[in-house]
């Protein structure tokens, strides 16, 4: 279970909307109290509310937020990314909002923009839209570069879509689309796993150029140990549905490898004849694994199925 602690104001003390669309700016934050307050301050320009989630900081975050006007909710413990855009997606459906917008508190991202991504959303033409970094018209380390065409081309493979940016994590969601938003990952991955299983719900998906800012470079994290976890995000969530193959099914896979090496060890049976029967097994228990799966076509074909009365 999450842990979270409110900060700042509480929904009675929240000023009415502004006139237009209903705008919610959610932010995570870890240790950006140099940051954070000049976000949430320019971020109020563009939206009715902000809600920052202070992930676990053990500076002044959660304070400087509450200062410049956020509506704050604060994790006991730092729990990465995707568990922060869990607790924001929650805290700003409170608000009925028409947009909600995802942008980072350290900085690079630039407030002003909010507009450019809401209006194709509120122009009814994109369900979520993502603003790109990689346009020209930025100064952006070359080791980012690298490493972000590397993930966009197996992000893109994995939802079958054609994004140029699909790590960044500033973006506009319809409000029809948050209910479909299922968050597994609780790292930096998270951007990837939400575009791989929106693209794969039919949602539509544009992008918009935006400026980025990379003063001093803000990453909190190892280039190599960040693109690892996101490929493992990747891979969850491409392959997430492999995770329900029923326990019958599992159980009857672990149980033919485990007799396998029990025959080949142990017995010391003939290896050509243990080639042969542990293919036919092979094979028989991937069929039964798959089959017995949930999702798999022979169940929903059984389900349709259906006995005449005597």
């Amino acid at each position: 279970m999450t842990s979270i602690a409110s900060v700042g104001l509480n929904e009675t003390e929240i000023l009415p909307a502004k006139p237009g669309p209903n705008v919610v700016i959610c932010i995570p934050a870890f240790n950006e109290e140099t940051t954070i307050g000049r976000i949430v301050s320019r971020s109020k320009e563009f939206c009715s509310h902000v809600v920052v989630c202070d992930d676990g900081s053990i500076d002044r975050t959660s304070l400087e937020a509450t200062k410049s006007g956020a509506i704050v909710a604060a994790h006991i413990k730092n729990q990465g990314k995707g568990a922060a855009l869990k607790t924001l997606l929650q805290e700003a459906s409170v608000f009925d909002p028409d947009v909600i917008v995802t942008l980072d508190g350290d900085g690079q991202h630039d407030p002003s923009d909010v507009p450019l991504l809401v209006a194709p959303v509120m122009e009814g033409t994109a369900d979520v839209v993502i603003g790109c970094r990689f346009n020209g018209g930025n100064r952006i380390p070359f080791y980012r570069e690298i490493g972000n065409s590397f993930l966009s081309l197996m992000t893109n493979w994995s939802a079958g879509t054609k994004v140029r940016d699909t790590q960044s994590g500033f973006r506009a969601y319809s409000s029809r689309v948050i209910p479909s938003i299922s968050i597994i990952e609780n790292g930096m991955g998270v951007d990837s796993e939400i575009l791989i299983n929106l693209a794969r719900q039919g949602f539509r998906i544009e992008e918009r150029n935006v400026a980025v800012s990379y003063g001093g470079d803000t990453s909190t994290l190892n280039p190599a140990s960040h693109i690892i976890r996101v490929i493992w995000s990747i891979a969850r969530a491409k392959y997430r549905s492999l995770g329900r193959v029923s326990t019958i099914g599992w159980s009857v896979a672990s149980g033919t490898l485990i007799a396998a090496f029990v025959l080949l060890w142990i017995v010391r049976m003939p290896i050509s004849l243990f080639g042969l029967g542990a293919s036919s097994i092979a094979l028989s228990t991937g069929i039964l694994a798959v089959a017995l799966s949930p999702r798999s076509r022979l169940i929903r074909w059984l389900r349709k199925i259906k006995i005449a009365p005597p």
